[in-house]
């Protein structure tokens, strides 16, 4: 399992994909002046919304600290963090040096978090109470490079100190490697002092080592401190490039203010050049010192480089191509015209349009451009390419690599390999898409009849990464060599390499994403495709059965419920869900409009003036259109724990539902919120809720349409809505309960939970097991209201979520 921390709502990986990991920064009471003023105002509200302003601008995890001279830091710090653990989607970074501000924190907050900091500088007494805290309640933390003598100047200081941090931290306090952040610190490189000018040298070569050294860990750095005492606009820039020679060097986690890191691309070479000079000390026989440099070339700008355009004068194949680039269909129709008068048809597809969207792939690769945008550019693919048929010989569009695209028997969800088919087929390459629910056989089936060079199989859950190690043998048996590409939720490289590739004769390659996929398959032609290989190195000791480390208070009483057994409801208002739904989650995770590395404005346009419009009239048009209609079977039984299992009285039968326990501290299980027969027995609650098929009709004929920006817009909505009819159906039961309080929403739509227990979705971190849902169907009975269960116990229609309701007050959500 990769390191990640966690919020109350999602899980962010501590290594992320496109590095860095942005911690914001802005939410420091010493670090930014406003957040100062608000905090001695006693605003915590508008704390709250700088931190969620950091979050919107593309920030990770948020840096959260209070201390400050005159205030209670104890007060301030556990009230924001609990504000912000129901506002936020991202983690916090719990940022003190007091251990009981820490632990107290730690105690109250419902994810994993970051505890910055801890160092040698008392000779680590404070060092050993933070990671023992760390360790009680699973949080990762950041461990500054200094001792008694003070801040480590020099790249060897700087690892002694981090091997004696590491070995009282993991050898003594029991923490993983990977939950160690070392932040190597940097001196300013702009102060003039000749011991400086190495400094960036010193923290990058840091870096390397420790990453090298201390296997397992990773590193954080305050990217700013580079720059004190330069110039506003020189320091952006100086940053930015830093950051990226940081990240080159090994860097895994930025504490930087996200809105003022400028994309490398938009950074000139003379720009990148001037600074690089600075950052590596690089001298230029007959040229200033590179400080002088910097400074002279800063101060005597005037003006910003122009951004990249068209021009008046472009040619017409550097039009389509930017065209392409833009996801712009104006005069599409024209500039094809004048490019047929000279080139062949195949010839634009093969020398414009392919090359433009293997760059915005690459950009998309490189975080410098958003997957909304990516659709867009293929739908001026898909559109010049229907454009362009008509004048092509059928023989011209014979000779592409032909990949095969299905969902693995069982599993209804479509969006990832339609998003592969959006990919390759606008890529240049043939694609047969042959659906959902595709049983081996249909596979080998089609993967013969139309000669494919590549399959690519898609699935979402457990039970369909099992259907895929299943189906190997029968591939194998059948005939079949050509390579077999493997993505979706459940899957990891160690399931792959060692489940699925012994079974297969032919290469087998586990595929992250789209983007994954079609590098595959350009190495498929490159001839240098192979296999997924894993090497685990790492160990995990098993967890004594029947262990329980979580103390969970066995005297709660139980709540009466205002009926038991199983009701029905139809007539929900869809308006009502409008409120829960998270715009953040949706925004930036189901479209993908996230904060990257566009400056602050830029961002803050791009989402008023288009995400929210957007969105605006998606609500509009689900409420004219009848998309939304949401329904709900749910209900309240008897039930007692016993061990990792609760046991439900229902229509006259028991049915056991078996919850897994965490491998690690605190040890948690759903069982444990409940209470024993011998303690008396007491009450669950259960829903299955839907939105109906008619959202899943629609997405599906913008998709046919080659809509796919839109298709990808209102898939995204729709899971959202579903979030938000459980959500709202969680708080009716909550009040039938009488365990009272609300779901609101919050700033910028995040929505606070301020309630008493929890609600966990079968399939989720908590209870993954799909199997429940056998005995759920048994009693909910939702096929009455138009809810059925594949064989792999998926629930169609697809925006469609089922939840067990837990009214212990310590009841929160956890991760297994």
């Amino acid at each position: 399992m990769k390191p990640s921390v966690a919020s109350l709502y999602q899980a962010v990986e501590l290594q992320q994909e496109i590095p860095p990991l942005l911690i914001g920064e802005r939410a420091n009471a010493n670090g930014s002046k406003k957040f100062r003023e608000l905090l001695l105002a006693g605003d915590y509200q508008a704390c709250v919304k700088i931190a969620l302003e950091q979050e919107a601008k593309g920030a990770h995890v948020i840096d959260l600290c209070t201390a400050y001279a005159g205030r209670d830091e104890l007060s301030d710090l556990t009230a924001l963090v609990r504000l912000c653990a129901g506002s936020l989607k991202a983690p916090l970074m719990i940022d003190s040096t007091t251990p009981a501000c820490i632990e107290a924190c730690l105690r109250l907050y419902p994810g994993r978090a970051i505890v910055n900091s801890i160092n040698l500088e008392d000779g680590g007494d404070n060092l050993r109470r933070i990671c023992r805290a760390a360790k009680k309640y699973g949080a990762a933390v950041v461990a500054l490079t200094i001792d008694e003598k003070g801040m480590a100047m020099t790249a060897e200081e700087k690892v002694r100190i981090a091997r004696a941090i590491h070995a009282i931290a993991v050898g003594e306090c029991g923490l993983r490697s990977q939950d160690l952040l070392f932040d190597c610190l940097t001196f300013t490189v702009g102060s003039g002092d000749a011991s400086l000018r190495d400094a960036a040298v010193q923290t990058m070569e840091a870096i390397r080592r420790i990453k090298a050294e201390l296997p397992g860990c990773l590193t954080a750095l305050g990217v700013s401190n580079i720059s004190f005492g330069l110039a506003p606009q020189a320091r952006k820039v100086l940053n930015s490039v830093f950051l990226h020679e940081a990240v080159k060097a090994g860097l895994d986690a930025a504490i930087v203010d996200a809105a003022k890191v400028i994309p490398l691309a938009r950074i000139s070479a003379e720009d990148r050049d001037i600074c690089l000079d600075l950052l590596h000390d690089r001298q230029v026989p007959g040229e200033k010192e590179p400080l002088m440099r910097f400074i002279a070339h800063f101060t005597a700008r005037t003006e910003t480089p122009d951004e990249e355009g068209q021009g008046d004068g472009a040619q017409p194949e550097e039009l389509l191509f930017q065209m392409v680039m833009d996801g712009d269909k104006e005069q599409l129709e024209d500039v094809l015209a004048i490019l047929r008068e000279r080139f062949a048809p195949i010839d634009i597809i093969n020398q414009i349009l392919v090359p433009a969207m293997r760059h915005v792939g690459e950009l998309f690769g490189k975080g410098e451009i958003l997957l909304p945008f990516v659709l867009q550019s293929a739908e001026v693919m898909k559109a010049s390419v229907t454009l362009l048929e008509p004048y092509m010989d059928k023989s011209e569009g014979d000779a592409a690599t032909t990949v095969l695209l299905a969902t693995v028997q069982g599993d209804v969800h479509d969006i990832g390999k339609n998003l592969v088919d959006i990919i390759l087929s606008n890529n240049g390459y043939k694609v047969h898409n042959i659906g959902i629910k595709v049983p081996a056989e249909t596979i080998i089936e089609k993967a013969k009849e139309t000669r494919a060079d590549l399959i690519g199989l898609s699935g979402l859950l457990v039970k369909s990464a099992m259907i895929m190690q299943e189906s190997m043998a029968q591939f194998k048996e059948a005939g079949l060599t050509v390579p077999i590409l493997l993505g979706g939720a459940a899957l990891t490289p160690k399931f792959v390499a060692e489940s699925c590739v012994p079974e297969y004769s032919g290469p087998v390659v586990y595929c992250a994403d789209a983007f994954a996929g079609l590098k595959a398959v350009q190495e498929f032609e490159a001839g240098k495709l192979v296999s997924t290989a894993y090497d685990d190195v790492t160990s995990v000791k098993a967890m004594k059965p029947g262990i329980r480390v979580a103390e969970i208070d066995r005297t709660v009483s139980v709540p009466t419920p205002p009926f038991l057994g199983q009701r029905y409801v139809t007539d929900i208002d869809p308006a009502v869900l409008f409120p829960l739904i998270n715009v953040e989650a949706l925004f930036r995770g189901r479209w993908g409009y996230r904060r990257g590395k566009m400056e602050s404005g830029e961002y803050a346009g791009l989402i008023q003036k288009t995400v929210r419009p957007l969105y605006e009239e998606l609500m509009r048009k689900s409420l004219a259109g009848g998309w939304i209609q949401p329904k709900v079977s749910y209900g309240y039984f008897s039930c007692w724990s016993e061990g990792e299992a609760v046991l439900v009285q229902a229509d006259d039968a028991v049915h056991r539902f078996s919850f897994p326990r965490q491998a690690e501290a605190p040890y948690l299980c759903i069982a444990d919120y409940f209470k024993s027969a011998r303690e008396g027995g007491d009450v669950a609650g259960f829903f299955i809720v839907t939105i109906g098929p008619r959202m899943s009709e629609e997405t599906g004929r913008l998709y046919g349409a080659n809509a796919y920006h839109e298709y990808h817009l209102l898939h995204g909505f729709s899971v959202e809505v579903t979030d938000a009819l459980a959500e709202y159906w969680h708080g009716v039961m909550r009040r039938e309960m009488g365990i009272g309080g609300t779901a609101a929403q919050g700033v910028h739509g995040a929505v606070i939970q301020n309630y008493q227990g929890s609600r966990y979705g079968f399939g989720y971190p908590a209870c993954p097991d799909l199997e429940a849902h056998k005995p759920l169907f048994s009693f909910l009975r939702p096929e009455e209201i138009g809810i059925s269960l594949t064989e792999n116990m998926q629930m169609v229609p697809e925006q469609t979520t089922s939840a067990i309701v837990v009214h212990h007050p310590q009841a929160k959500y956890f991760a297994v």
